[in-house]
């Protein structure tokens, strides 16, 4: 524990900066981005659809009564760009978003175990 907070909350706020800094950063749409996503076949604005998932992963993950449906978001996220990576045979930018699942599984299992969280109790 530091300041009293558990790993799992540190590791969900790690969670949360992450993909808020994300969505930051895929909303301004570096080019090397955008073109990224034009050449697995999305249209030029997909930036702006990753920056509006990833804004609400973070923002979901930030709030204790909707955290559960953020882990789920980003892990659902994470499934999204293993197929795409894999479409694209682009199996070397697979390790950073498989780190990325481990770790939201991980903070899920430090918050809720192995169960689903109990919607009565906020």
């Amino acid at each position: 524990m530091v300041l009293g907070i558990g790993w799992p909350v540190w590791l969900t706020w790690l969670l949360v900066v992450f993909f808020v800094g994300d969505g930051i950063v895929s909303a301004i749409g570096p080019e090397p981005m955008r073109e990224a996503f034009v050449n697995w076949g999305f249209p030029d604005w997909w930036h702006w659809v990753n920056a509006a998932v990833c804004l609400t992963i973070g923002i979901l993950l930030a709030f204790e009564v909707t955290r559960p449906f953020g882990f789920l978001l980003g892990a659902l996220e994470c499934f999204a760009i293993y197929v795409t990576l894999i479409r694209a045979g682009e199996f070397a930018h697979l390790p950073p978003s498989i780190v990325l699942l481990a770790l939201i599984i991980l903070a899920y299992w430090g918050n809720y175990g192995w169960r689903l969280p109990n919607a009565g109790a906020a």
